[in-house]
Parts: C-alpha cells; structure tokens; sequence
C-alpha cells in the first residue's frame, strides 16, 4: 500500500466511526423523545389515576431511566466511537505533519474549528436533556404536592423519589468530569514529537498547512 493509499485509507475509517456516532446519536434522539411522550402521558388529567405507584415517584422513574439511557448512549458516543475517531483523525494529523507533500486536510479541519474539535457542540446535545430531565425530577421532589406521593400503596415515595434524583446528580457530575477529560493535547504528546503536541496547546495548526508541498498551495 503507497502512501497516499494508506493515508486516504484512514479517511474511511474516520467515516465508518463518524457514521456510527452518528447512529448512537440517532437512538438518544429516539429516547430523549420516548422519555418526554411518557411524561406527558403521565401528565395527562385524563390518565389520571388511581396509581397503584405514587404519580411522584412513577415521573421520577421516568427522569431517571431518560437520564440513565441517555448518559449511556453518551458514553458509547463520546467514550468509545468518538474516541477512536480521535485516534485515527491524529494519525492522519501526524502524517500530515512528517510529510508535507500530504493535503493538510486534517490541520485545516482543526484550525477551522478553533482546535478543540467536536466535543464542545456535541456536549450540549447530551448534557442540556440529562440537566433538564434532572430540575423536572428536582422540582416534582422538592415542589411537588403531597398528593403526588400519598396516592398508591407505597409508603415514603417522595424519599425513594429523593434517592433516584440523587443518582441522577451522581450519573451527571461523572459524565462532566468525564467530559472534561476528553482533549486531543494529551493523546498528541503520545508520538513523542514535543512541537507536535505543542501544537494543540497553542492551537497553532496553520503551521502544518503552510508547511505543505508549494504544488498544494498551487492547486
């Protein structure tokens, strides 16, 4: 395999794991929509008891199973594909750095999106939902009227409902602290290139562009 072969190569591979995301995406679009159809069927005054489960703690269940679902499709999303995205999208990146005769595609895509890459935007696809789904829950436990709680069998449904917010909070905080640690800098200083690595720190990806072939920059 040449080297061109073997650089255009990875492009596919970028977009088998890109499509794949693109997929995880898709189901937490269809479980963001799942979760709100059940709330509004609980919410309906015509299905309106009597609940053998608190109203309370079944809205509660609901916030709980749309933040767990989609915090998990996030991981598969983010964690696992958009990962090895990164992966091969940085060795294309350093293969266009060693040699300047290679289309600087990858330096151009990084330097029109500020250098962070995707996972600012893509952040808020997950995190608005979960955050939202977790005041629901806060305001039905906090705010909620008794009636909420006291219909149905069980007892002490606002506590349980208080114990499903607060795994909630926990399932939130980790996916942030998790998200936080998603940089393209750290995986950069891997190919023991220290100029390379510094150019994510300084953003300053133009450098690869304007060191490509003069037949490039004449095309």
């Amino acid at each position: 395999m040449g080297k061109l072969d073997a650089y255009f190569k990875l492009g596919e591979m970028e977009q088998r794991f890109n499509e794949s995301g693109a997929g995880v995406r898709t189901l937490a679009s269809g479980w963001l929509l799942a979760a709100l159809a059940g709330l509004g069927w609980l919410l309906d005054p015509s299905k309106a008891g009597p609940w053998v489960v608190p109203l309370g703690l079944l809205l509660s269940m609901v916030c709980t199973m749309a933040v767990a679902g989609i915090a998990t499709l996030w991981v598969l999303d983010q964690l696992v594909f958009h990962r090895l995205l990164d992966a091969v999208f940085l060795v294309g990146l350093r293969m266009e750095r060693a040699d300047p005769t290679l289309p600087p595609i990858r330096a151009m895509m990084l330097k029109m999106i500020e250098g962070q890459g995707t996972h600012r935007w893509e952040r808020f696809f997950y995190f608005v939902p979960i955050i939202v789904f977790a005041a629901f829950d806060a305001i039905i436990v906090f705010a909620g009227s008794d009636s909420l709680f006291a219909s149905g069998a069980l007892r002490g449904a606002r506590a349980m409902s208080g114990v499903l917010l607060t795994l909630q909070i926990v399932l939130i905080v980790w996916v942030l602290l998790k998200q936080r640690a998603s940089t393209l800098a750290r995986p950069m200083c891997w190919f023991g290139d220290q100029e390379f690595a510094k150019l994510a720190e300084d953003r300053a990806f133009e450098k690869i562009v304007k060191a490509s072939s003069p037949l490039i920059h004449a095309q």
